[in-house]
């Protein structure tokens, strides 16, 4: 945590261990805290089942516009039914009046955790990951929600009952829903709401001028890390950063990695055309495009992935104030950046539009509130 985060005796002011909430949670621990909230383990006492809660501090619950970007993150992943999407089962509001969201509780560790730990991974198993990622986003961009904050922090890794992988898509808080209104106090023209290192060239430019295609420079950015254990784009500074995605050429994956197929990394590049139009138009044509660098056991996403795309029929655009931006231009009004600049490494990156990271530690991983 930075220093600008709250130390767990903070949240602990709360929530303390041993408390319930709304009467049949009872809390065990706080297992993460941040610049703008707590997440704690609890047990629903009547069903003697383990849970995360996720909870606003009372500062940022004081704010209506964090409050109600906190209830749209529960509606949004409540809207997605996949397995590949952390369940939200109830919300309510504190004595206090602070709202709190009850998720499911997760044990593993995010992508990366997984990058820190053991460095790139092996294509068939990165291709695996972003597939699952693709059938949780197949759901939600049919329902109208576009993500914006995909990156590998969002990306938890748990598995199934058998052992096999099961990748769960996090972090619903800047979605974009449709019909999104027009609220500036909730998505500002000008606001950049996200993580640079991940984000589109139109997504710099404007959070609220994006569409699905956005998601799908994400993945590719996710997958190009994976595989190479460094982003494709990178710089020193902020504004280098952002020069590098709008203007500069992908790192060659080749370098960096002899053993990945052409073929995937032409996917990848794909993923990362500076116009929208150019990249693929949905997850399900992504997908497609994955399958045969994927292993068996992956077809399984790539085929329900096919199914959302036919049962859903066109996707629903998230509309933006004057209608979506479908070639956005590069040389555009300046964004308001509104966060905070920490490095990774040698990357830049960046914590916005609800503070610090908050680090839900789910038994050996961790997701980010935003």
């Amino acid at each position: 945590m930075t220093s600008t985060e709250p130390t767990h005796d903070e949240a602990d002011g709360l929530v303390r261990e041993g408390q319930v909430i709304a009467g049949k949670y009872r809390v065990e621990r706080v297992i993460g805290a941040g610049g703008m909230g707590v997440v704690v383990a609890a047990t629903h006492l009547q069903l003697e089942e383990r849970v995360a809660i996720k909870m606003l501090l009372p500062a940022a619950a004081r704010s209506r516009t964090l409050a109600e970007r906190f209830v749209r993150e529960a509606r949004a992943a409540v809207k997605v039914k996949s397995e590949h999407v952390a369940r939200v089962t109830d919300v309510g509001t504190l004595e206090s009046g602070t709202p709190y969201m009850v998720m499911e509780y997760l044990s593993g560790s995010d992508l990366a955790d997984a990058l820190r730990a053991g460095g790139r991974m092996p294509p068939q198993a990165a291709v695996e990951y972003v597939l699952q990622a693709c059938e949780a986003l197949a759901e939600a961009h049919a329902a109208g929600i576009v993500h914006r904050d995909l990156k590998p922090a969002n990306l938890f890794l748990t598995r199934r009952a058998d052992g096999s992988p099961c990748v769960k898509v996090l972090d619903f808080g800047i979605s974009k829903v449709a019909p999104s209104g027009s609220d500036p106090r909730i998505t500002d023209t000008t606001a950049v709401m996200g993580s640079p290192l991940y984000m589109s060239p139109e997504q710099l430019k404007s959070s609220r001028d994006v569409d699905a295609r956005t998601d799908i420079w994400s993945l590719g950015v996710i997958l190009f890390e994976l595989l190479a254990g460094e982003p494709p784009f990178d710089g020193a500074t902020m504004p280098q950063l952002c020069v590098a995605i709008m203007q500069g050429v992908p790192r060659p994956l080749a370098a960096l990695r002899a053993d990945v197929l052409p073929g995937l990394e032409a996917v990848i590049l794909r993923c990362l055309e500076k116009t929208p139009e150019r990249r693929f138009r949905d997850v399900g044509e992504l997908a497609a495009a994955l399958a045969p660098f994927a292993s068996g056991r992956a077809q399984v996403s790539v085929e329900r992935i096919s199914g959302i795309a036919r049962s859903s029929g066109p996707p629903r655009p998230a509309p933006a104030a004057g209608g979506v931006a479908t070639s956005p231009t590069l040389a555009s009004t300046s964004p308001t950046w509104s966060g905070t600049v920490a490095t990774r490494k040698r990357h830049v990156g960046l914590a916005v539009a609800l503070g610090a990271g908050v680090s839900l530690v789910a038994a050996v991983g961790a997701f980010a509130f935003l």
